[in-house]
């Protein structure tokens, strides 16, 4: 208990630093990590990317935005007490779901079917407009861990954000199902900037082949370009650290996994966002194009 309180003071410290010394005014850059298909590692991408972004003295907020099986939370082994549902409901405030994370992250718990229940009331979805856009401004990066298929607020989640990191491995399914939300998405907003990660390949060779499958595919038959953000290889670490509720990130940091991660954090901070995408928040975006379907 003493470590965990211990831990827990260092990441506020931490967070509070980077906000009295960051910029104001302006909104955080919104990253969704994505899948076509369940089962590739999406979830551990967020959280160790999240991680690798506060570790680069980022201000950081993960959003489990899984309305389905959230798990973030099960993956640091911590007890979620309030969600974006209470915030909806009126019963909290924004602050009280935030989570305090590894590297000084702060973490919003998911809550099946939160995002839908902004639907039903006009008030309560502009009340909590407001409070994310101002939220927002507190972060330099949001990034949202959504959850994995083709469905309707999946899709609103990624049609919104700055980047889109899809995460995919080797096996023909999850090549094809990445594919089919390429499209998809792209359909539904052709200035999407995708990222993809290659999750457990056994070697280079395969990371790079398993992509380039992936790439030509998308040139061929959607006519636009993604960009391979990079690969995690099968590392017993891995594994290890999910079974003691741990990021890899934290467990094992001079793991290959984790070294390929921080790369990974470093090469999408180096690239801009488009300049097409408007600057309002995201969850205002994501209503926005609600309202346009």
């Amino acid at each position: 208990m003493a470590r965990d309180q211990a831990d827990s003071l260092r990441s506020q410290r931490a967070f509070t630093r980077r906000l009295s010394t960051s910029k104001k005014g302006s909104h955080a850059r919104k990253i969704a990590v994505t899948s076509g298909k369940g089962g590739v590692g999406k979830s551990n991408v967020s959280l160790n990317l999240a991680i690798a972004f506060g570790r680069l003295g980022k201000r950081v907020l993960l959003v489990d935005a899984d309305t389905n099986l959230a798990n973030i939370d099960i993956l640091l082994g911590i007890q979620v007490h309030r969600t974006l549902a209470d915030v909806i409901l009126g019963s909290a405030f924004f602050s009280d779901t935030l989570i305090n994370g590894p590297e000084g992250i702060q973490i919003m718990p998911g809550s099946s079917g939160a995002v839908e229940m902004l639907d039903k009331d006009d008030v309560v979805r502009e009340r909590v407009l407001a409070a994310f856009d101002e939220l927002e401004m507190q972060y330099d990066i949001v990034l949202i861990d959504t959850g994995a298929g083709l469905s309707e607020s999946i899709l609103q989640f990624v049609t919104s954000a700055d980047d889109v990191v899809l995460v995919t491995n080797s096996e023909p399914t999850a090549i094809t199902d990445a594919y089919a939300m390429l499209k998809v998405a792209n359909f539904r907003n052709p200035a999407i900037n995708a990222h993809v990660v290659i999750n457990l390949a056994p070697n280079p060779h395969v990371a790079k082949e398993t992509f380039e499958k992936l790439q030509l595919a998308v040139r061929n038959f959607l006519q636009f370009d993604i960009n391979l953000l990079g690969w995690l290889p099968i590392d017993s670490s891995i594994p290890l650290a999910v079974a003691e509720r741990t990021p890899f990130l934290v467990r094992f940091p001079r793991s290959a996994a984790s070294t390929a991660m921080v790369m990974m954090a470093h090469k999408l901070l180096k690239i801009p966002i488009r300049e097409e995408l408007d600057k309002t928040s995201f969850i205002s975006r994501i209503f926005k194009l609600r309202g346009e379907g």
